[in-house]
C-alpha cells in the first residue's frame, strides 16, 4: 500500500512539473496575424509585440519560417537587441523581465513599388521549445505619396461610423487626441491598455481625426460620428 501511495505521489509531482514546464510564458499582443498597409514611398515600421507573462526572466528565440518578399524592396529586421539589413534566419532576444514587452520590427522600404509580402516567424521560450507561436506579417503596399509612417493593423479603430463609443488599438501609444477635421483639439486621453474605449457620445455628428502618439511616432485615423 505504501509503495502504491509513493508511486501515486511521484506521478502527481511529475505531472505538475510537466504542466509547469510547458506553461506558455510568451503572450502575443493582439492577433498572431497582422495586416499592414504601408505607403509606396518613404519607409514604414511594422511591429508585432510579445510580452513575458511568466514569473521569471524570459529569453525568446525566433526562426524564419517563410519569406515571400519583393526583390525590389529594401528591408531591415529588428529584434530587441539588434537590427539587420535582411531577414534574420534565427536568433534570440535580450532577456525580458516579468511583464516586459518586446517586438519584432520589419521596416519596409518599397522604393515606390506597390506590391505584397508575407513574412512568417516562429517564436518560443528558449526553456520551452515544445510550444511555439507563428507570427505572420501580411504587408500590402499601395500607391501613395508619403514620408515615414508607423504601420498598424488595418482595424486600428472600430466601429466606423461610430455612435457612442470608439474602440482604438493603443498598443505602444501613450497619448490620444481627438481633433476636428480643421485641426481643433477636442479632447485627450492617456491609455494604459492594448485597446482603449473612447466615449464619443457628446460629440456632434460629423467627421473627426484620432491622433495616436507614442515612442514610435504619430498615427492618425479619420472616423465618422453618427
Amino acid at each position: 500500500m505504501k509503495t502504491h501511495f509513493k508511486n501515486f505521489i511521484f506521478f502527481v509531482a511529475f505531472a505538475i512539473s510537466s504542466l509547469v514546464g510547458n506553461a506558455q510564458t510568451i503572450e502575443v499582443q493582439g492577433s498572431k496575424t497582422h495586416d499592414f498597409y504601408p505607403e509606396s514611398s518613404g519607409f514604414t515600421d511594422c511591429y508585432m509585440y510579445l510580452k513575458n507573462v511568466g514569473t521569471g526572466s524570459l529569453r525568446i528565440a525566433y526562426e524564419k519560417v517563410s519569406v515571400d518578399y519583393p526583390a525590389g524592396w529594401d528591408v531591415s529586421f529588428c529584434d530587441n537587441r539588434n537590427c539587420f539589413f535582411t531577414f534574420r534566419d534565427k536568433d534570440t532576444f535580450t532577456a525580458l523581465a516579468p511583464g516586459e514587452k518586446a517586438s519584432i520590427k520589419i521596416t519596409v522600404f518599397p522604393k515606390g513599388a506597390a506590391d505584397t509580402a508575407v513574412v512568417k516567424y516562429a517564436v518560443w521560450d528558449v526553456n520551452n521549445p515544445s510550444v511555439k507561436d507563428t507570427l505572420t506579417f501580411n504587408i500590402m503596399v499601395r500607391w501613395s505619396a508619403g514620408a515615414h509612417f508607423t504601420c498598424m493593423p488595418q482595424q486600428a479603430i472600430y466601429p466606423v461610423p461610430a455612435n457612442r463609443h470608439l474602440q482604438v488599438n493603443t498598443l505602444g501609444v501613450n497619448y490620444i487626441e481627438i481633433r476636428s477635421t480643421s485641426g481643433q483639439k477636442i479632447t485627450q486621453y492617456f491609455p494604459d491598455a492594448e485597446w482603449t474605449r473612447l466615449d464619443i457620445s457628446e460629440l456632434l455628428a460629423g467627421s473627426y481625426v484620432v491622433l495616436l502618439k507614442g515612442q514610435n511616432g504619430i498615427r492618425s485615423y479619420n472616423f465618422l460620428k453618427n
